[in-house]
């Protein structure tokens, strides 16, 4: 991966995802939020969906953090 991928990714593509998917949630629910981000970010949102939901769980739900290697 590229710099500027990197750049893009984590410098705008996440931090826009962490902005939108928590509005989506309150005014919509799960699982239309989810089509809404696919809907809105295409292919990107389906590569990176998986790690904004865990994000979204530690964030929002009080999910704990897993720690490497516990159960």
């Amino acid at each position: 991966m590229s710099k500027s991928e990197i750049t893009n990714i984590y410098g705008g593509v996440i931090p826009c995802f962490k902005s939108n998917y928590p509005e989506f949630v309150k005014a919509f629910g799960y699982e239309v939020a989810d089509e809404c981000m696919e809907k809105t970010f295409g292919n990107t949102w389906l590569l990176h969906r998986e790690a904004i939901w865990q994000w979204y769980d530690i964030e929002f739900n009080n999910v704990p953090r897993r720690t490497q290697g516990g159960a």
